[in-house]
């Protein structure tokens, strides 16, 4: 597994929000270490190979959450106009002016990530003109070049080249269809600190004035948040908003500030390779689970910290909070059962070990371990380590096992023993491991019928018999799924055991993963059928693409369950290698010609157009810096 590096931004954050949950009476000792360590600057800033384009601004340049999809800032759409070259990390703030986001300290920030040969795009004004709220509004000839000398000021301390950049126009339009001009005085204070500083200057509120004009009253609500009831599932009354961009608008409006950038030659001529070239903004563009300027809650677990156990840290989330709990692990192994309930979103463990193995969480019920209360025993569900029913949850560098002993338990009817049980809509897991025998990792949903998703992307699942299981969609991605060895010279188990609704076309998709054992050739597996209750509509479908399979699978490598044939379920294999790959009539190929109907983006966007899979890619503009 990877060893786990913690970046200068995490880093920044958990320290912010430390502050704040510490204030709270929420956060550890270890909190405050951290901030003491990073604000004498014993932290040092992560190492990077090429520069970064910083954005700072309103909600107009923005990047906004999934939840808000398809709202963007044109920030959040900058890259992908950008080559390999930079990357850009868009940390303006939503409602923000120059004042206000300077005095919430997240001026400081942005130049405490900064290094020499970075880039400051600096756009403020719509805020700044709200000059009835104290706390935003500035004067334009006085105050707003005060604040914004501030921002150049921070940049040149740092080595870091700034751009002024006036605010973008609003949808306005006279009763004869001309653009109107909506900043009064701010655009043109803009320009003239620019002048008077030798800080180039990116004139958005004309190019855009003339874009906007160009397009016409109709034409712009393609650009600006307009969307019918229903087009949107964030936005299922509609949306009608002249201020905000939707996709479209967002990537037209960073056209507009990367062509002005390479015709100054603010930036070098080859940063953006693709101004020209026809892109998908909605399809793109990647929307976070938080914007970047959220800072979570942060709760410590283990010896010395504020929680003992990740339970105990579990239970001090508050219930419905719109806003991310992060629960740091410390190393160790925590002996508990572990259970997020449904109404507790947004929830990240991550372990602090250097890499997953050394943050453990354990437990060993069964499915026929009794419970305590003498009501029967904990059924497969109940038997799980850790439960996950609340959406939106992640978790890195962390170990899920359940080490419930079969070998000491044979009279014992019943041993699936689940490791992790996942329910909540989009998950995300990044290097963790799942470690058990039977029934190891259950991906399902709420209910028959209901679609939940993950993403397992660089992960390690272990297991026997039907240890990936269960009704989720769920893609495993650069993930090593390791048969464990049964001893049989036959027969060592089966690698999953779908139970997808037939309405729900997509299911389990392994993608460039390892399928590796001990076991003996041509013993294992790949999948078969469950039918739960004899439930006639739960078609197992799985896809098996792009990936290496050991000499352990066998060569019919799908088989029945339970009376239920495994040719009726939608089992498949496509572009596989290795000495467990081969072509024949036991193993159904994916038609090529539906290749691209079946890709993790395909899987994992529903209707909600979910893409985890952008985080860390060219279209991130919330990368690790």
């Amino acid at each position: 597994m990877r060893c786990f590096q913690p970046t200068r931004r995490s880093l920044l954050a958990a320290v912010a929000a430390g502050a704040m949950t510490a204030a709270a009476g929420l956060a550890g000792p270890g909190v405050a270490r951290s901030e003491a360590a990073v604000r004498a600057g014993t932290v040092p800033p992560q190492a990077r190979t090429k520069p970064v384009i910083f954005v700072v601004g309103d909600s107009t340049s923005s990047a906004y959450q999934h939840s808000e999809r398809p709202r963007a800032g044109w920030g959040q759409a900058l890259p992908l106009l950008l080559g390999p070259q930079a990357d850009v990390f868009d940390y303006a703030w939503s409602g923000a002016s120059s004042k206000s986001f300077a005095d919430a300290g997240l001026l400081d920030e942005v130049v405490a990530l900064l290094q020499p040969g970075d880039y400051l795009l600096i756009s403020f004004g719509h805020n700044d003109e709200k000059v009835e709220d104290p706390a935003r509004g500035t004067d334009p000839q006085t105050t707003f070049k005060e604040y914004l000398q501030k921002y150049i000021d921070g940049a040149a301390g740092r080595g870091t080249k700034a751009v002024l950049v006036t605010p973008v126009e609003r949808r306005r339009f006279s009763a004869l269809g001309v653009a109107q001009d909506s900043h009064g005085a701010y655009p043109q204070a803009v320009r003239e600190l620019a002048a008077a500083t030798g800080t180039p200057l990116v004139d958005l509120t004309a190019s855009s004035k003339d874009l906007w004009q160009k397009l016409g009253a109709e034409g712009t609500k393609s650009h600006f948040l307009y969307a019918s009831p229903g087009q949107y599932p964030q936005y299922p009354q509609g949306v009608t908003d002249n201020t905000h961009f939707q996709a479209e608008g967002a990537l037209a409006v960073a056209r507009l500030v990367a062509s002005e950038l390479r015709t100054q030659q603010t930036l070098p001529a080859g940063y953006f390779q693709h101004l020209d070239a026809g892109l998908d903004a909605l399809t793109g563009i990647y929307w976070p689970t938080e914007r970047p300027v959220d800072k979570p809650t942060v709760l410590d677990v283990g010896r010395g910290q504020a929680f003992p156990t990740v339970q105990a840290a579990v239970d001090a989330v508050p219930t419905g909070s719109t806003r991310r709990t992060l629960i740091r692990i410390q190393p160790g192994v925590y002996r508990e059962a572990i259970r997020v309930p449904a109404n507790k979103p947004r929830i990240s463990f991550l372990g602090l070990g250097e890499k997953a193995e050394d943050v453990v969480l354990v437990y060993n019920n069964a499915s026929g371990t009794p419970k305590p209360d003498g009501t029967g025993p904990y059924g497969t569900g109940g038997s799980a380590s850790v439960r996950i029913d609340g959406p939106d949850f992640m978790a890195s560098n962390i170990t899920f096992s359940n080490d419930f002993d079969e070998a000491a338990n044979q009279d014992m009817k019943n041993r699936q023993a689940v490791a992790l049980f996942l329910t909540g809509d989009r998950a995300v897991l990044n290097n963790v491991r799942c470690l058990g025998n039977q029934d190891t990792l259950l991906v399902d949903s709420p209910s028959r019928g209901v679609q939940s998703r993950f993403f397992f992307s660089g992960c390690y699942i272990e297991g026997d018999v039907d240890f990936i299981f269960g009704r989720g969609t769920a893609v495993f991605s650069g993930s090593e799924i390791r048969s464990l060895d049964r001893g049989s010279d036959s027969n060592n188990g089966y690698v999953s055991a779908g139970s997808l609704n037939i309405g729900i076309k997509h299911g389990y998709l392994f993608t460039g993963c390892r399928f590796v054992s001990d076991a003996a050739a041509g013993s294992v597996h790949l999948g078969r059928p469950w039918h739960p209750s004899g439930d006639v509509d739960a078609i197992a479908q799985v896809l098996i693409r792009d990936s290496w399979l050991g000499a352990h699978i066998s060569g019919a490598p799908w088989t029945d369950m339970s009376g239920f044939s495994w040719r009726e379920a939608r089992f498949h294999e496509f572009n596989n290698n290795g000495p467990g790959s081969r072509i024949t009539t036991e193993r159904p190929q994916l038609d090529p010609g539906l290749a691209q109907e079946f890709t993790v983006e395909a899987y994992l966007q529903g209707t909600d157009g979910w893409a985890p899979q952008l985080a860390g890619g060219r279209s991130d503009s919330t990368p690790r810096v």
